[in-house]
This record gives C-alpha cells, structure tokens and sequence, in this order.
C-alpha cells in the first residue's frame, strides 16, 4: 500500500476502522457544506460503504486518508475527476490542507506525465481558493454545480495547476 509522509502527516489508503472518525469529520456540516458531492446528515454507513470503495491509490488517481501520527484522522484528499480535500473543523487554520495537498501533487507530477491538475470550489469557500491560489492554481472559470448538502445549485470557481507553474514554484521556494 502507498503511503505519501510530510513532516506533519501520513497520507494512507482507508481503512474499515476510519469509518466512525471519517464520518464524525465529514458530517459536520461547517464541512460538508463545502464539499458538494457529499450529502448531509452524513452517516457512519455512509462512511463506511464510501470508504469501502475507495480506489487504491496510483500517481494517476487517488483518495488518501489524512492522518496526523499520535491524533488519527483529520481529513482526506484526492486525486480522481479533480483535486478535492477537507480538514475536520478542529484542524482548520494550520495548514494541513496545504500540506497534504501538496504531497499528493508532487507525487502526482512524479509518476504522471499529466501537465494539468483541475480542481474546484464554491464561489464564497475563501479558505479553500485561497489555499489552491497558494499551491499555483489560476482561475479558469466559473459553473453551477449541484451541492447535496445545501440541497441547490451553487457556483464554482474552477481553477488548474499546470506541471510547469508547480515546478515553477517548487524551485523558487526551494
């Protein structure tokens, strides 16, 4: 099994036993009202049967546990239509979504000869535009997207990394 390592965290595949912290994490709804595939109230069968059918993780298309080493689980991120995350409320603010986020892109880029990584978010989620415009990600339109928790349609700004912006940044931070 793939595990990515930074200096703060483990990003790991799921495990049936995450199912009740994954669950807790997500069904709050400061978080799941961000994520518009997930519905809400989100239940630990729902947590269960999801992570149940997580992919296995390539550089190609993946779905990682966030975990802090001595705290457990604090969130996830993914790789699959396009880049996606969430942090659990009590982790908000210290940069474990940067962190993460930029593990799997690294990882991405290394095994991959993609030279584009979309992504997306609601209009008015300033944390999370704020956290892809810090990782290189520019703004390449907007769409109405269906959002099950909020139960309406809500617009998104949709955003791209290119391979060279990332390399880019990689060597000026270096």
């Amino acid at each position: 099994m793939t595990e990515l390592h930074t200096s703060r965290l483990i990003l790991r595949a799921p495990r049936p036993d995450d199912a009740p912290c994954y669950a807790l994490g997500i069904s709050e709804f400061a978080v799941a009202r961000w994520l518009t595939p997930v519905p809400w109230p989100y239940t630990l069968s729902m947590a269960q049967d999801f992570l149940r059918g997580a992919p296995k993780a390539t550089p190609e298309r993946a779905f990682f546990i966030i975990e802090r080493p001595g705290k457990g689980l604090i969130g996830c991120v993914s790789l699959l239509n396009e880049l996606g995350f969430w942090i659990s409320r009590p982790h908000w603010h210290k940069g474990f979504g940067t962190e993460a986020a930029s593990a799997l892109i690294d990882w991405h880029f290394a095994g991959t000869d993609s030279d584009v990584i979309r992504s997306s978010a609601h209009h008015n989620n300033v944390a999370s535009l704020r956290l892809k415009a810090k990782l290189g990600f520019v703004t390449t339109g907007r769409e109405m997207r269906f959002s099950q928790a909020l139960q309406h349609n809500v617009e998104h700004v949709t955003t791209e990394l290119t391979r060279s912006a990332w390399t880019a940044r990689k060597t000026i931070c270096a």
